[in-house]
């Protein structure tokens, strides 16, 4: 048996590098499809990061597991919008990398996401105090949120159906177990 023919199998199926797989990350971006973007970074076993800049131009950068950059692409106008990057086969939380990361971009980056298996992540720089009006980064502190689950996230112009699948009637049927019957009760 060749042995060759399974090194071309393990090899990735896409290259998340090309032009049009960028686009796609991209076009996933700029509609918030957060998790397409997690699924991507997950199949491929690699972190991405996306920065938006002050224009509202879309910057993407592919790094290994654990290891993503967050530096200003060139061309690219400060301050920065939104820096998100994942956390590919693990839960959405602040690295020790990812606070250091974010403790140097205070006053050039406005949000931040993580992208993870349980959800996502999100904190914005904000002043210490409410009567701070200078910002002086010293001054200023990122939020610490709670991670959505990426059912809550999609659910959350659908208050109707949330409401419906969270009504405790609903949950006791699902921690039954749904038992499908004819009569549809």
């Amino acid at each position: 048996m060749d042995i060759n023919f399974f090194k071309e199998i393990l090899e990735p199926v896409i290259d998340v590098e090309t032009e049009r797989s960028i686009d796609f990350v991209i076009e996933q971006a700029k509609q918030g499809n957060w998790y397409f973007i997690y699924l991507l970074s997950k199949s491929v076993a690699r972190e991405v990061s996306i920065l938006v800049d002050a224009n509202d131009n879309y910057w993407v950068d592919w790094g290994t597991i654990g290891r993503v950059k967050l530096s200003p692409p060139t061309g690219s106008v400060l301050p920065f919008k939104l820096w998100v990057h994942t956390h590919p086969s693990n839960t959405a939380y602040w690295s020790i990398t990812d606070r250091n990361s974010l403790d140097m971009a205070k006053g050039i980056l406005e949000e931040a996401l993580v992208l993870g298996e349980n959800g996502l992540l999100s904190t914005a720089l904000q002043p210490i105090t409410s009567n701070t009006v200078d910002n002086v980064n010293s001054n200023l502190q990122w939020t610490e949120e709670k991670v959505t689950s990426w059912f809550d996230y999609y659910c959350k112009d659908m208050p109707e159906f949330r409401d419906v699948i969270y009504h405790p009637e609903f949950l006791s049927k699902w921690r039954r177990g749904i038992k499908f019957s004819d009569d549809f009760n």
